[in-house]
C-alpha cells in the first residue's frame, strides 16, 4: 500500500507527464505472450511517450549525437580523447557484416565473450539511428535474436548482471530499431524477456528482493527491467506496470530519506557502485521527458566518496570494502560511472572534476554510456574550493574532516593531509553496513587509526565468511566502544564480542520506520564547524548512541572534535569523549583503538607509528578518563583478529588472506584495548590522538587535562575543548581552570544547552556572550591567558 507522501508524489509525476505529452496509454495492439499474473502492483501515472525511441534517447538527441561524435576529433581535451576513442570503439564494433553471433575466442569467458557480442548489437542498433542506416538495424535485430537464443548469453547466464545484460541488449534493440521489428521479432523479445527475468534473483514480477539494499537494489529492476519494460510497453504494458509500478512505490522513499543525508549507507565500495543504478533510473526518465523521480539532493551523494579520498589515493574504509582486495598499492581507487552520469545530469562541476580523475578507469564496456549520457560542457572545478569539513546528517550521522586536498589521481604519501573520520550512528540499513555507531579513522602520512579486518579474501572467503560475521562487521573490528554482557547472545552461533546488536538487512521504508524492527542505531546528532567554514579550526560532532546496542547500554553519548592546529610540525588532533552507562555494573566497558602495526604503550599514552610501505606517519593518544587506566594491546601473529571468548575465557582467532600480493588492504594486526580499572554503571572515557611525522623523530605537543565537576577537557598548543560531564546538555553555572598559555587560547565549549550564555574570567578581564544553536551546542571563543573562569547562562541579544 502506498503512503500519502507516495501518493502524492504519483499526483504530481502525473501532471508532469501530462504537461510534456507523456501517452497514457497504450499505442500499438498487445502482443499476446505468456505472463504472470499480476500481483496487486499498481499503475504509475508516468507512462512512456507515444514514440520511439524513447529508450536513453529520444529523437530530438540524435543531431545533437551526431555533432558530439565530430566535435570529439583532434581534441585535445582528455574528455573528448575518451570519447572518440568510445566512438572508434563503438564504430569499429558496428562495421562487422554479421548476421549472427562471432565465435568465442579461446580462453575467453563466457561474461566477456556476451560483453563483446552485446557491444556489436549495440553500435549496430546505435548507428541504425545515427546513420538512417537499415542494413545495421536490420543485423541488430538478427544478432540479438541469436544472443536470446545463444545458450551461452541466455540459458546459461547465471548472475544478475549477465541476465540484466540480456534485458538490457533486447531492450535498446526492441526500441531503437522499431520500425524495423516484424511481429514475430516483438513477440520472441518480450518472450524471451520474460522466462530472463523470471529467473532473476528479483524475480519478475519483481517482488522477492528488498528496494532498499541487496542485489534488488542495484541494476536488475533500476535499470534492466526498467528500460525492457520501457521499450516493450506498447505491445506489453502490462511489464511496465509491474516494473515501474514497483519502483515508484518502493525505490523512491527510501532513497530520498537517504539522501537527505548526504551520503551513502553503503560506504566506501558498495555505495557508488549501487549509487550509479539510482542515476541511470534518473537518466532514464529524463530522457524520455521526464523531469526528476529523486528528490535534487541525489545530486549530493558522491560528495561523500570526495572526502573520503586519501592521499595515497585510497578511501577511507566504511562498510564492506572490495576495492582493498581489488586495487593494487598505490592504486587510484576508481568508479568513474557514478561521478559521469551523476556530473553530467546536474551540470556539477566538482563531480565532473573526480569523474576526470577517474577517467582512465573506464572500461571500454562503458563507451555506449559515455558517448549517451556524458555532457563534456560541463566544467571541471577543483576540489580545493570546497570546504575542508564534510557532514552528512541523519539517517548516517558522519562527519569528515581534513586539513587540506590532494589533487591528480596519482598516491602521495608524503601529503600533509589529515584526514579524519567521525560515525555518530544513525539509521542502520544493514547488508554491507557494519556494527560500527561511534567509529573514526585517523589518516596521516598512513593509516593509524584503521578500519581493520577483510571483506574478500583468498579462495572466496567473502561477504558471510567466519571472519565477517565474527569479526569484520562486528564492533570489535572498529575504533568504537564494546560493553561485555557475557551472557548475550549477538548473534546466535556467533561470537560475543561486547559490541553493538546485530541487524539483518531491511528491505522495505516501513520497515526503516518501524521502531520494533530496531533500525535506529543512533539520534540526537549535534554538529558545528567554525569559525570559518570553508577551513574551520575545529569541526564538532556529537551522537546518542544507545539504541545501537542492546539493553546493557542504558545511555551512551560519544562526542568528536577534530582540531586543524595549523602547524606542519603537529597538522593536527581528535578528541573523542564518551558518557556511557550499563544496565549492569559488571559489564564491561572497553574504548578501542585499531592501527597496522604493533603499539606502544607507555602509562596513559599510546604510540602508533607508520613508516612500512613508504608511509611516515604518528599517531600519540593520551587517555585522561578514567583515571588509572587499564590499557592492553592484543594482536600480533595469531591474534590478528582476536575476540574474548567468555565460555572458555580465551581469545578465539578468525584470520583471513589477502586475495592477492601487493594489494591495498589496511587490515589492521594490533588493537589497544582502554577500560576503567574500578568496575561502575557509568564510566567517562576522554582520549586526545594527535598526529605527526616519524621521521625524523617529531615530538607531540603536551596534552593538559582541564578537569572541574561539571566540565572535562584537555589543552593542546593554542586550543582548549571541554565536554559538558555529567549531561548531555549542560544548564547550569560551570567553573573551569584553563591553564597558562604564552598568546591566545582558543576555547571550545561542548555539550551546551541552547540559549544565552556569558564567559567570564574571575578576576573580571574578560568577557563573552553568545547565543548557543541546539543544533550545535557549542561556544567558541579566545582568551588572552589562563586562569578560572565561570560559564553561567544569561539573556543574550543576537
Amino acid at each position: 500500500m502506498m503512503t500519502k507522501k507516495q501518493q502524492a508524489f504519483l499526483s504530481l509525476a502525473a501532471c508532469v507527464a501530462l504537461t510534456q505529452g507523456l501517452s497514457q496509454t497504450a499505442g500499438a495492439a498487445e502482443i499476446t505472450v505468456a505472463m504472470p499474473q499480476n500481483p496487486g502492483i499498481a499503475a504509475p501515472a508516468i507512462r512512456p511517450p507515444a514514440e520511439h525511441p524513447r529508450l536513453y534517447l529520444r529523437a530530438t538527441d540524435l543531431e545533437a549525437l551526431r555533432k558530439q561524435e565530430l566535435r570529439a576529433q583532434g581534441r585535445e581535451n582528455v574528455e573528448y580523447q575518451a570519447l572518440n576513442l568510445a566512438w572508434q570503439r563503438l564504430r569499429t564494433a558496428g562495421r562487422y557484416y554479421l548476421t549472427t553471433l562471432p565465435p568465442q575466442n579461446q580462453g575467453e569467458s563466457n561474461g566477456d565473450y556476451c560483453e563483446r557480442s552485446a557491444k556489436i548489437v549495440h553500435a549496430k542498433a546505435l548507428f541504425y539511428l545515427l546513420d538512417k542506416d537499415g542494413e545495421s538495424g536490420q543485423q541488430a535485430i538478427s544478432l540479438a535474436r541469436a544472443y536470446l537464443d545463444s545458450p551461452v548469453c541466455q540459458q546459461q547466464a547465471a548472475t544478475p548482471r549477465q541476465m540484466g545484460n540480456s534485458l538490457l541488449l533486447s531492450a535498446l534493440v526492441y526500441d531503437w530499431c522499431y520500425p524495423l521489428l516484424k511481429t514475430d521479432d516483438k513477440r520472441h523479445f518480450i518472450q524471451r524477456f520474460v522466462e530472463q527475468a523470471a529467473r532473476m534473483e528479483i524475480g519478475f514480477p519483481p517482488l522477492k528482493q528488498g528496494s532498499i539494499t541487496g542485489h534488488g537494489s542495484e541494476a536488475q529492476l533500476m535499470r534492466d527491467q526498467l528500460s525492457a519494460a520501457i521499450a516493450f510497453y506498447d505491445e506489453a504494458p502490462e511489464i511496465y506496470r509491474m516494473v515501474a509500478g514497483r519502483f515508484f512505490s518502493a525505490y523512491i522513499e527510501p532513497r530520498n530519506f537517504m539522501y537527505s543525508a548526504g551520503g551513502h549507507h553503503q560506504g566506501d565500495s558498495y555505495g557508488p557502485s549501487r549509487y550509479i543504478w539510482d542515476v541511470f533510473a534518473s537518466w532514464i526518465f529524463r530522457r524520455m521527458g521526464v523531469r526528476d523521480v529523486f528528490a535534487a539532493n541525489q545530486s549530493s551523494t558522491p560528495y561523500q566518496w570526495l572526502y573520503m579520498r586519501r592521499p595515497d589515493g585510497q578511501l577511507m574504509r566504511d562498510g564492506d570494502s572490495y576495492w582493498a582486495a581489488l586495487s593494487r598499492f598505490k592504486s587510484y581507487w576508481a568508479e568513474p560511472l557514478p561521478f559521469m552520469l551523476a556530473a553530467s545530469y546536474y551540470k556539477d562541476p566538482y563531480l565532473k572534476g573526480e569523474f576526470l580523475r577517474q577517467l582512465p578507469a573506464l572500461r571500454p564496456t562503458e563507451d555506449l554510456w559515455l558517448v549517451l549520457l556524458d555532457d563534456p560542457s560541463v566544467p571541471a572545478r577543483s576540489v580545493r574550493d570546497l570546504p575542508l569539513t564534510w557532514y552528512a546528517g541523519a539517517p548516517l550521522g558522519m562527519m569528515i574532516a581534513r586539513t587540506a586536498w590532494t589533487e591528480g589521481n596519482t598516491a602521495d604519501l608524503q601529503s600533509p593531509a589529515v584526514v579524519a573520520m567521525m560515525k555518530a550512528g544513525g539509521t542502520r540499513f544493514g547488508n554491507h553496513q557494519h556494527l560500527d555507531a561511534g567509529h573514526f579513522q585517523l589518516y596521516y602520512k598512513g593509516g593509524l587509526a584503521i578500519d581493520s579486518g577483510i571483506y574478500q579474501g583468498a579462495n572466496n572467503v567473502e561477504y558471510g565468511s567466519v571472519h565477517d560475521m565474527n569479526y569484520h562487521k562486528r564492533t570489535i573490528a572498529h575504533n568504537a566502544m564494546l560493553v561485555l554482557d557475557e551472557a548475550e547472545t549477538i548473534i546466535p552461533g556467533k561470537s560475543n564480542d561486547g559490541g553493538q546488536r546485530f541487524t539483518t538487512e531491511f528491505y522495505a521504508m516501513q520497515d526503516l520506520l518501524d521502531p520494533a524492527k530496531g533500525a535506529q542505531a543512533g539520534g540526537a546528532l549535534r554538529s558545528q564547524v567554525g569559525p570559518d567554514r570553508l577551513a574551520p579550526e575545529y569541526s564538532y560532532l556529537q551522537g546518542e548512541l544507545s539504541q545501537a546496542y542492546s539493553r546493557k547500554v542504558s545511555a551512551y553519548t560519544r562526542s568528536f572534535v577534530f582540531l586543524n592546529l595549523k602547524n606542519a610540525k603537529n597538522p593536527a588532533a581528535l578528541i573523542v569523549f564518551d558518557r556511557i552507562q550499563s544496565s549492569k555494573l559488571g559489564f564491561k566497558k572497553t574504548w578501542l583503538l585499531h592501527s597496522e602495526t604493533e603499539p606502544s604503550v607507555v602509562g596513559d599514552t599510546v604510540t602508533i607509528t607508520r613508516t612500512d610501505r613508504g608511509y611516515n606517519g604518528k599517531l600519540v593518544n593520551r587517555t585522561i578518563l578514567p583515571a588509572r587506566p587499564a590499557i592492553a594491546k592484543v594482536g600480533g601473529p595469531g591474534r590478528e583478529f582476536s575476540v574474548y571468548d567468555s565460555a572458555t575465557r580465551k581469545y578465539i582467532n578468525y584470520p583471513i588472506t589477502p586475495m592477492q600480493s601487493n594489494n591495498s588492504e589496511e587490515a589492521g594486526a594490533w588493537r589497544v584495548e582502554v577500560s576503567p580499572s574500578v568496575a561502575a554503571r557509568s564510566d567517562t572515557f576522554l582520549n586526545a590522538m594527535q598526529v605527526l611525522d616519524a621521521t625524523p623523530d617529531a615530538q607531540p605537543l603536551p596534552v593538559e587535562p582541564v578537569l572541574s565537576e561539571l566540565l572535562a577537557g584537555v589543552k593542546i598548543a593554542n586550543r582548549a575543548v571541554l565536554f559538558a560531564r555529567e549531561t548531555d546538555e549542560l544548564n547550569s553555572t560551570a567553573r573551569f581552570t584553563l591553564p597558562s598559555q604564552s598568546g591566545e587560547l582558543r576555547v571550545l565549549l561542548a555539550g551546551l544547552a541552547p540559549g544565552g550564555w556569558v564567559v567570564s574570567a574571575d578576576d573580571a578581564s574578560y568577557r563573552f556572550e553568545a547565543v548557543v544553536e541546539a543544533q550545535a551546542g557549542t561556544l567558541y571563543f579566545t582568551v588572552k591567558s589562563g586562569g578560572k573562569y565561570t560559564l553561567q547562562r544569561a539573556v543574550v541579544k543576537k
